[in-house]
């Protein structure tokens, strides 16, 4: 005598296959890296906590990256990267350099303010293989930094163990527009900096 199965039996013997688990709220996948206008917006928040008039500044994210070419071709150790919410106007002109910690999206150290009260040089550092190159900004006081300005800036995985930081993808800030605005602000600015 055959037994009579239920319409919604489903034979697993025929397919050796394994039925493909569907994330749900038990078991969630990687999560989704942000978009450039999510991050972008992250960084915003950095900037504007510890800027007062943080409205009168347009912003970029650059880092010393670019100097990491030039290190390995003269044989160097490369640099430590560091990174910047780099805000910028250009009435009365003037650079604010914030570093923030690429892993968590916090602030990581004291904004520094380059004006031309204060400014004691500029200049534009050559570019290296496929990098813009770079600025050195350096105030009377002694303080100098120096960064460079992508079109497209690479962020760093999230911080955690590396089985962590692997589900997560690259994160990327699209910023040609604002790169080339923050380019002409500091030929302008390279070019104000210069002896008389």
């Amino acid at each position: 005598m055959q037994a009579t199965l239920p319409a919604d039996h489903q034979d697993f013997t025929v397919n050796s296959k394994p039925v493909p688990i569907t994330p749900d709220e038990t078991t969630p996948g990687p999560d989704p890296a942000p978009t450039s206008e999510e991050l972008k917006a992250r960084l915003r928040a950095v900037f504007d906590h510890q800027i007062p008039n943080y409205g009168d500044y347009n912003l970029v994210c650059g880092s010393s990256s670019f100097m990491a070419p030039e290190a390995a071709a003269r044989g160097w150790a490369p640099p430590r990267r560091r990174s910047f919410v780099i805000g910028y106007r250009w009435h009365p002109a003037e650079v604010l350099v914030a570093p923030f910690d690429e892993g968590s999206l916090t602030a990581a150290g004291v904004p520094v303010a380059f004006n031309m009260t204060n400014l004691a040089h500029a200049v534009r550092l050559p570019a290296v293989g496929s990098s813009l190159g770079g600025y050195e900004v350096a105030a009377s006081t002694g303080k100098a930094l120096r960064f460079g300005v992508e079109n497209v800036m690479t962020l760093d995985s999230l911080h955690g163990n590396p089985d962590q930081r692997a589900i997560h993808r690259p994160r990327y800030i699209e910023q040609a527009d604002d790169a080339a605005d923050f380019h002409e602000f500091m030929a302008d600015l390279v070019q104000r900096a210069r002896p008389r």
